[in-house]
Order: structure tokens, then sequence, then C-alpha cells
């Protein structure tokens, strides 16, 4: 059953206590409003988003309600309230009842709001408040129905967030439910001359998400590891890799779970940027230390690359559901019993490799490596040398190494070429991210047009390995008794890989002919030299 509502306009005040209840409705009574008490109700929301809140960012909040044995999923936006009052877009979606996994959706149209924003990750509950509402039905003396609300907020973590508590948070909320609006502007104005309750700034979530302290994670690095122009080089790179490794064990609960295959990747990448930050600054670091610490990464960027490389199959299947959801019940099962059983051991390798002495070892030598003081007369070349002298320096030489690497793809359009360049790229990008603090955000528009190019390049290098695979099963099938529906279906993705394959080689060739310009190159030129470029 659905209930929608295209907008929700409502006056939001903070409150001392429940103690205002009283008053309020006394107040408001004398000034001509007539209150009906409706029945008391207690609602337990479920906040739902991706690990790294796709929805939120999107400014959008996904909520699962239960109260008094019904259940709903409400999607609304989060604008900006002023004045107390707030007006936001939303869909409610009934259900029939309860459901035991509220981040498993089981709405067709609230999977259809969400899906687009959110794939290929998945939901993860983040945030649970209770909140006691005491409810009444008010007219106000213009002729508008509102409902009031006098709500006793408690909020808890779940999901992957350490557990925790905040003091209870004290609400008036007043819902415009026919009427003008300037009925809520009324009754804010009355209520503020009598009693000079605050207008709430916040959603309930916003107010969850800064009481629990919940970090929302970000790309952008606290001031504490923020690159500055003036800063030594040793210190740069004790910054990147110390910002990194808290990136890095954020997402260690989410693998270790194996909740979301992203948690994964995002580990995967993490590990590439600590080894490119010790590749970039390698004269910086002691040749040693260097060496030790990016030799430990390499094997730990294999054991997420095994898993992470089956990932992308996986996710390449999706675009054949409809042919695999068309197999007989049982031999869909053995076809996913199949892919798992191929994923399940690369994964428990990489399990055991997180909780494995070895990499207990690497944690320690690199937080001994990151807390230690920076040396007075350090031996490393380049340790005590400036952003500012030497980033200009790395940009150029790895810009003019992606632009002869793609020159080269134009002469010879191979895979293994797609791949050089897929690399040159990420060595470009991360340079360019690793110091875009320093420049004020002034590389940001240069470091999007290199994602547009990597990501392309990496669509291109998706079809290489999953093809890849697949010539590998064939091989180890030869002589053995396979079902014929699934060398079928391995044969239909294999074709579409090529096709796919051509059509982003086609769509690269138009991405580079704007980027390999004389003018992307005098823009980065200005910026590195301290100008800010159109």
């Amino acid at each position: 059953m659905n209930n929608e509502k295209s907008v929700e306009i409502e006056l939001k005040l903070a409150l001392p206590g429940p103690e205002a209840e009283e008053a309020v409705i006394a107040n408001i009574r004398e000034q001509g409003y007539r209150v009906k008490e409706l029945k008391q109700v207690r609602n337990i929301d479920v906040y739902l988003d991706t690990f790294d809140w796709s929805l939120m960012k999107k400014k959008l909040a996904l909520r699962y309600r239960t109260a008094d044995g019904g259940a709903m999923y409400t999607i609304k936006s989060m604008g900006a309230i002023e004045d107390g009052i707030a007006k936001r877009m939303e869909t409610e979606v009934l259900l029939d009842g309860p459901v035991d996994s509220p981040a498993e959706i089981p709405l067709k149209q609230i999977r259809n709001l969400i899906d687009g924003i959110i794939y290929p990750r998945k939901l993860l509950e983040h945030i649970q408040v209770r909140t006691d509402r005491r409810r009444y039905r008010v007219v106000s003396p213009e002729g508008a129905k509102i409902e009031l609300a006098f709500d006793t907020s408690s909020f808890s973590s779940r999901g992957l967030h350490k557990p925790r508590r905040t003091q209870k948070l004290h609400e008036l909320e007043a819902e415009l439910l026919s009427g003008p609006e300037a009925a809520l502007s009324s009754l804010s104005s009355l209520l503020s001359r009598s009693f000079s309750y605050p207008p709430s700034s916040a959603s309930k979530l916003e107010s969850a998400v800064e009481r629990l302290k919940v970090l929302i994670p970000s790309k952008k690095p606290p001031e504490k590891y923020t690159v500055r122009l003036d800063d030594r080089l040793d210190l740069t790179v004790r910054k990147i890799l110390a910002y990194q490794f808290i990136r890095f064990r954020e997402q260690l609960p989410g693998v270790q779970r194996d909740i979301d295959t992203e948690f994964v990747h995002q580990m995967r990448v993490v590990t590439r940027r600590m080894r490119s930050a010790l590749r970039l600054f390698r004269d910086a670091v002691p040749q040693s230390t260097g060496a030790s610490l990016a030799g430990e990464l390499e094997w730990l960027g294999s054991m997420f690359g095994a898993v992470r490389d089956l990932d992308v199959f996986l996710l390449n299947l999706s675009r054949f559901k409809e042919q695999i959801e068309r197999f007989p019940a049982k031999k869909k099962e053995m076809f996913d019993n199949w892919i798992e059983r191929h994923r399940s051991t690369p994964f428990k390798a990489l399990s055991e490799a997180l909780e494995s002495p070895r990499y207990r070892d690497f944690e320690r030598r690199l937080l001994r490596f990151l807390e230690v003081s920076l040396p007075v007369r350090p031996r490393a070349p380049l340790a005590v040398k400036l952003v500012r002298q030497v980033a200009p320096v790395i940009i150029k030489e790895k810009f003019d190494a992606v632009i002869k690497q793609g020159h080269r793809i134009l002469e010879n359009q191979k895979p293994k070429q797609f791949h050089r360049l897929r690399i040159q790229m990420k060595r470009l990008r991360y340079a360019c991210e690793f110091m875009a603090p320093a420049y004020d955000g002034a590389l940001d528009p240069f470091i999007e047009r290199t994602v547009e190019i990597q990501d392309c390049l990496g669509e291109v290098q998706d079809t290489v390995f999953t093809r890849g695979f697949i010539d590998y099963l064939f091989d180890d099938w030869k002589g053995k008794l396979i079902e014929p529906e699934l060398v079928f279906i391995l044969g239909e993705i294999y074709q579409l890989q090529g096709e796919i394959a051509r059509e982003r080689q086609g769509k690269f060739g138009k991405i580079w002919e704007r980027f390999a310009t004389e003018e992307t190159a005098g823009q980065l030129n200005d910026i590195l030299a301290g100008q800010r470029a159109d």
C-alpha cells in the first residue's frame, strides 16, 4: 500500500524538556486554536545508507520505521530549515508488516529511487532513533489543519559503528496537513513570543550523526593531515600515509564481515595510494623503510586484488540478470554456488592475511614510522625539500608520461597499451590528489578530467580480465562434464565483453581529444605556478 506525499512542510522547534508540552497546549488554546489529543505512539526508525553515505551526500535520507505493529519506508530530501520551517520532498510506502532485514528493501518503488545513486554499493543500517511522540490534531484560527507532536528521541549507532548513546533530544514538530503555509509561520511567531524556543536547524538524522560523532567518509583529509606548500617532503609523505591508513582501518570491519564488495575495493585503492606515495616521494623516505613498507603493501594489494577481480566479474554478471533468471531454479542455484566457490578461496586467504602476524608486524612498523619525530639532518636527499619546490616537477613529469603513452595508443590500440596508460593516469591522478590541498582546490577540475579518462580505461581493463577469466575456466573445464547452460551464458558474457571493450575504446578517443591539448597543459602550468586557472 502506498501513501505518497510529494512535499512535507513542518515547523521544528527545540524544547528544553517534556514539561514544555503542557504550557504550549494551554497557550495555543488561549489564542483560538482548536486542539484534540491523539493516541501517543513510539516510532523506531532505522536510517539506511551505503558505507560512505551516498544518499546523504545527495541530500537524501532513507528511513525504515516501525510503529504500532506497522512498518513503512520513507525517503525524503534534506533541504535547509529556515526559521524552524522545513520544506522537503517525501515519499512514503507502507508495508504489510515489519521485515527481518530492513537493508534488503523489498519495494521496487523505493529501489527505483535509490538504485541509480547507490549502485553497486549495498545499504547498511547506520543509526536507530527511538521517538516517543505525543500527538495533537490542531486547527488554526485561519482553518489550517496541523498535526502537532512533542517528541522525545534517543539515538544509538548500529552496524559497523561503535556502540554509543547520547542524551535525549526534545522537539516540537508541527506538520501542515492542509491549509496555507503561512499558518506555520503564524504558529512559529506565537510560540517564539511566548516561549523563545529556538528553531531546530537539523533533521533527526543530522542530529543523530552530530551527537553520535559519526564520521562521514570523505576524500578530503582533516586539517591535521592536509598537505601545505611549505611542508617538508618527509612530513608530506607521513601526512599522506597516515590519512590513507585511517581510511584503510575504516574499511576493515566491512571486509571482515564481507557485507559489501565495495569495502574490498576501497581497501585495495588505499594500498595503491600508499604505494604510490612511497614511490613518488622515495627520495624523502629512508630507503630501507620505504622498500619494506612498499613490499608489504604490494603483498596486501595482491590479496585484495584477487578478491576484487572476481567481484568485478560478479558485477558484470548483473548485465545478464535477465538471462540468468531464466534458468530453472536448480540450475540457477548451481550457477550461484559455483561463483561463490571461486570467490571463497581468495577471500579466505585475504581474511587470514589480515589476521596474520605478518600484517600486525606491518601495522606496527608503519605506525612507528609515522609517529617518530622528523630527523634534524635526514639522510634521504629530498627530505627537507618543500612541496612548492617539488610538486610542480613531479606533476609535470607524470603529465608528460601520460601524454606520451596516449599518443602510443592512437598509433596502436591494443589492450596492453590501454592498461599502461591506465597505470600512468593513476600515477598522475594520485600525485595531483596528494598535492591538491596545497593548491587550495585549484587542481580539482584537472583531477576530475583524469578521473573521467581513468574510469573509461578501467572499464576496458575490466573486459580484459573478464574475458581472461572465462578463458581460464574453459581451459580448466576441458574433459569435464559441465552444464551446457553454464557454458552458453559464459560464452554470451565473453562476446558482450568484446563489444563493450570496442565501445569504450571509441569513447576514449573522444575524451582523450579533449584532454591532450596545449590548453590543458597551459592551465596545469598556471596552477602549479600559483595562478588559479579559469
